[in-house]
């Protein structure tokens, strides 16, 4: 195994995790059948592989490496070690000799999709962690991740470890200002939930989650519309799905 020089040595260490609910309502057999193809297609580790690849690439970072598995009867994981700022000498030492800024970085994936959903609902949920150090920070990609997996409900904890240090060898504990992780989220993506943030500042620590402020069933049905269901039908859908999100967003943390 060929060694990777290092420089900056960091000890900075920066932990973002998400777990992400996204729900769908299956009315018959025909449904399951379909919603275990599109989960199992959608996400599996291939496609998988490819979006922390973007995420990498979106936060700064390199591939290094990349580990991934899918399971049965369904689920996927997939595991990234990534550089930092990382440069290539040249071009034909490229797949021998990388400089990189390397500590704990890291990006993980796993799926947990329900395959026995109960009365109709199915939740799949999606944990993804992102580790870095350096300059890079994991949450450029907060808007990105939550979109790409159209999720309902969402539960993120950010945290900073370790030190580093500055230009004049001044120890750091925190490199950027940071009062809450919904400042990094857009306006439009914050105006379609509910959001709720708990801190610790003085110690690193923040936490938030979000909820869907609205339902609008055709974003739950699986190949059904309105049209296919009575208003009444409709109505009892909505208010299952309403308790379903409000008791992962009470509950989930």
């Amino acid at each position: 195994m060929n060694k990777i020089s290092l420089y900056g040595f960091n000890n900075l260490t920066k932990n973002l995790n998400f777990s992400l609910y996204k729900l769908h309502y299956l009315i018959d057999e025909q449904d399951l059948h379909d919603y275990n193809t599109y989960i199992s297609k959608r996400f599996c580790a291939d496609n998988l592989d490819t979006l922390l690849v973007k995420i990498c690439h979106a936060i700064g970072g390199n591939v290094l490496n990349v580990a991934k598995q899918d399971y049965q009867p369904q689920g996927a994981s997939v595991t990234l070690m990534i550089s930092e700022e990382a440069q290539a000498e040249s071009f034909s030492s490229q797949k021998n000799s990388l400089i990189a800024h390397l500590d704990k970085s890291h990006l993980c994936i796993h799926t947990y999709p329900e395959d026995a959903p109960k009365d109709g609902v199915a939740i799949f949920r999606v944990d993804i962690e992102l580790s870095t150090c350096g300059v890079i920070s994991p949450l450029k990609v907060l808007d990105y991740v939550i979109e790409e997996f159209q999720a309902d409900v969402i539960d993120i904890d950010y945290r900073i470890r370790g030190m580093t240090r500055g230009k004049q060898g001044e120890k750091l504990f925190i490199d950027d200002k940071l009062n809450n992780i919904s400042d990094y989220l857009s306006a439009k993506l914050k105006n379609s939930f509910n959001v709720e943030s708990t801190n610790l500042i003085a110690h690193n620590l923040f936490h938030t989650k979000l909820c869907k402020n609205e339902i609008a069933i055709n974003d739950y049905l699986f190949e059904y519309n309105r049209a296919n269901l009575s208003t009444i039908q409709q109505s009892a859908i909505k208010i299952q799905l309403e308790r379903e999100l409000q008791q992962l967003f009470t509950n989930s943390a």
